[in-house]
């Protein structure tokens, strides 16, 4: 198994809040070993308000902000300033906000004709700036868990938890479960990404995280076992950072 770690708060503030305070850290000891620091930011409300911390004092001063580079771990297929987009969410939020290069940010790209080539333009990128590697090595990863069990973008039922060689994919999860919202296509990183990154943060709240996160934790395999079960093969420390709701298992 991974080097799992829990760090668990009281409520979905208060993760937040915790959750800043690491990824700021993380983010300056990076930027002072290697001269830049790496992140792929993820989508959802405790992300977002975790962000609108790291944009605001006394975080935003300590932050090296010319020597990161902000990626995106997965995104809806829609336009980047449709209300479904996590690069508006985070423009928003963070990088709108914060003194952050421009030239530092690196969206997926949603415009194109349809998913599957935008998630080539997206692998395309990150191959330009992780030249030389098996697979990108980010200095952080931001996750989160889906009801379903999905991370990243990584939904049951679609093919893009089995991709293994490339470095990002495409799904549609809606049309193994009608259900999910919204219903868009999604570029997302494939699991080697995830696997390869230095650390990885996992970001859950609310009881019903709850049975997903007592199956990714689980010793023996369950199952009816989740997507995000593949944290276990993550090479680097994953810390999930939880709400006294979610932990309860």
């Amino acid at each position: 198994m991974a080097n799992f770690a829990k760090e668990v708060s009281k409520d979905a503030t208060s993760v937040s809040r915790n959750a800043a305070e690491k990824i700021a850290a993380v983010l300056i000891a990076a930027a002072q070993k290697n001269g830049r620091a790496t992140i792929a930011l993820a989508g959802g409300s405790t992300p977002k308000a975790c962000y609108a911390l790291m944009a605001a004092d006394p975080l935003v001063k300590s932050l090296p902000w010319s020597k990161i580079q902000i990626y995106f771990g997965d995104e809806r297929h829609v336009p980047k300033d449709h209300p479904d987009s996590n690069y508006r969410m985070a423009n928003e939020a963070l990088l709108n906000v914060a003194p952050i290069p421009r030239e530092n940010v690196f969206p997926i790209a949603t415009d194109g004709k349809d998913a599957v080539a935008d998630a080539e333009r997206f692998e395309k990128l990150l191959k330009e700036k992780f030249p030389g590697n098996a697979f990108p090595s980010f200095d952080l990863m931001l996750l989160g868990i889906g009801p379903d069990g999905h991370t990243a973008s990584l939904f049951p039922g679609t093919p893009a938890p089995q991709e293994l060689s490339r470095w990002a994919t495409w799904c549609d999860p809606n049309a193994f479960n009608p259900s999910i919202q919204p219903p868009v296509k999604r570029v997302t990183v494939t699991p080697p990404v995830i696997w390869n990154a230095a650390q990885v943060f996992v970001l859950a709240t609310g009881a019903e995280k709850t049975p997903m996160l007592a199956k990714i934790f689980a010793e023996n395999e369950p199952q009816d076992a989740p997507v995000s079960r593949l944290l276990r093969k993550c090479k680097g420390k994953v810390t999930f950072f939880l709400d006294e709701a979610a932990a309860k298992f």
